[in-house]
């Protein structure tokens, strides 16, 4: 029995040892990622390995976002509903005026967005005379200002062309309806276009704007996987009706906890124009 005890704790020994030295030669290769003279590719296959050599592939996790929704409250989705019916869209005027705040979000702080979209908010000031949008662009400082200044340029153009092209329709999904605007719109991708169609149809919307956070929200890093949008949408989606909130709404609540806030009002006010 003590010849078979000694050689349990061998063997366990020997275990440990060989566990220690995986992980030394983990460390070892990870530091190498901070060493000029390594390729960067080498350094970053090892992510996709585990501690045997098998392949790791990123998996989805939804834990954090369902607790977050079982946190949301009452008191939340009221507040956050009493500033967006105030905002609702009356007219094709304040329509288009949500889409030029969305190409001003584009690449910038939500303080750069609000300087640049209350820069051009009248519109009648610049409409077809793109060296004038362009210069209220630079003073505003919301940057891009050459690529802004054409994306929103031939936007106006199309949407006062035809309205109706960017009008959902009950006989259409959301997401078609979404994915055939971001082949209309030059400049705004998916998550824009989504953004502006939160700001439009906020009650009944069922898309929504997964932005970076909202992909760290499910474990992912939207620069590498930006192919699962559409996984995460429809969770953020069915977990919303699940709780009987607006997509649109459940995210304005996720993001303004991260930004100490109890409304969307801090910049969304630059939208109102009941006081004009």
């Amino acid at each position: 029995m003590v010849a078979c005890g000694k050689a349990n704790f061998l063997k366990k020994s020997i275990d440990i040892t060989t566990k220690i030295t995986i992980v030394s030669d983990m460390i070892t290769e990870t530091q190498l990622d901070f060493l000029p003279h390594i390729k960067k590719q080498e350094a970053q296959q090892l992510s996709f390995l585990d501690d045997r050599n098998r392949v790791h592939v990123q998996k989805c996790d939804k834990r954090d976002v369902e607790r977050f929704f079982e946190s949301i409250t009452e008191d939340e989705i009221i507040e956050h509903g009493v500033v967006w019916e105030k905002l609702k869209c009356t007219n094709d005027m304040e329509v288009f005026q949500r889409w030029l705040f969305a190409f001003c979000s584009v690449h910038t702080s939500y303080e750069s967005n609000m300087r640049g979209y209350l820069a051009i908010k009248d519109f009648t000031e610049w409409f077809n005379r793109d060296d004038v949008l362009k210069q209220k662009l630079i003073e505003s400082g919301v940057g891009m200002y050459n690529n802004r200044t054409k994306f929103i340029s031939q936007f106006a153009t199309k949407f006062w062309q035809n309205p109706n092209l960017f009008k959902f329709k009950k006989d259409q999904s959301w997401a078609s309806f979404r994915d055939g605007l971001v082949k209309e719109i030059l400049g705004l991708g998916m998550a824009k276009v989504s953004f502006a169609l939160e700001m439009i149809y906020t009650f009944d919307v069922q898309v929504f704007c997964a932005d970076t956070h909202l992909f760290q929200a499910y474990g992912y890093d939207q620069s590498k996987h930006s192919d699962k949008y559409r996984e995460i949408e429809q969770h953020w989606i069915d977990m919303s009706n699940m709780y009987n909130v607006s997509p649109a709404i459940s995210r304005a609540i996720y993001w303004n906890r991260k930004k100490n806030q109890s409304n969307c009002w801090y910049w969304a006010s630059t939208l109102d124009n009941s006081s004009v």
